[in-house]
C-alpha cells in the first residue's frame, strides 16, 4: 500500500516535472477543427486519455462477445444440478404427503 502510495507519487513528480520543461514545446492539431500552440504535453495527455478510452471500449465489447468462461458455464452447471435435486426432493415430498394421507383415509374409525 505504501510502495503504491510512493510509486503514484513519483510519477505524478515525473509528470509534472515533463509538462513544467516542455511548456515552450508546442504544435498545431487538426482535430475537424485546427487548434494552433497546443501544448506538446498536454496533446501527449490528450492521446494518452483517448487510448485508454478505446482499449476500455475495445474490452467491454470482446467481453459481451465472447463465449462464457469455464468457470461461469461449472456455475451454471451447478445451479442447474441444485435445482433438479431440489425438484426430486420436492416431488418425494408429495409422493410421501399423498402416502400419508391415504393411510390415513384407508385407517377404519376405531369404536
Amino acid at each position: 500500500m505504501v510502495v503504491t502510495l510512493i510509486l503514484i507519487l513519483l510519477i505524478v513528480i515525473f509528470m509534472a516535472f515533463f509538462i513544467g520543461l516542455n511548456l515552450s514545446n508546442v504544435c498545431s492539431f487538426w482535430f475537424f477543427k485546427t487548434f494552433t500552440d497546443l501544448p506538446v504535453a498536454v496533446l501527449a495527455l490528450i492521446a494518452f486519455g483517448a487510448g485508454i478510452i478505446f482499449a476500455l471500449l475495445f474490452i467491454f465489447v470482446a467481453k459481451m462477445k465472447a463465449p462464457p468462461s469455464d468457470a461461469e458455464e461449472r456455475a451454471k452447471r451447478k445451479l442447474e444440478k441444485k435445482a433438479k435435486a431440489e425438484e426430486k426432493l420436492r416431488l418425494a415430498k408429495e409422493k410421501q404427503a399423498e402416502k400419508d394421507a391415504k393411510k390415513i383415509k384407508d385407517r377404519k374409525p376405531e369404536e
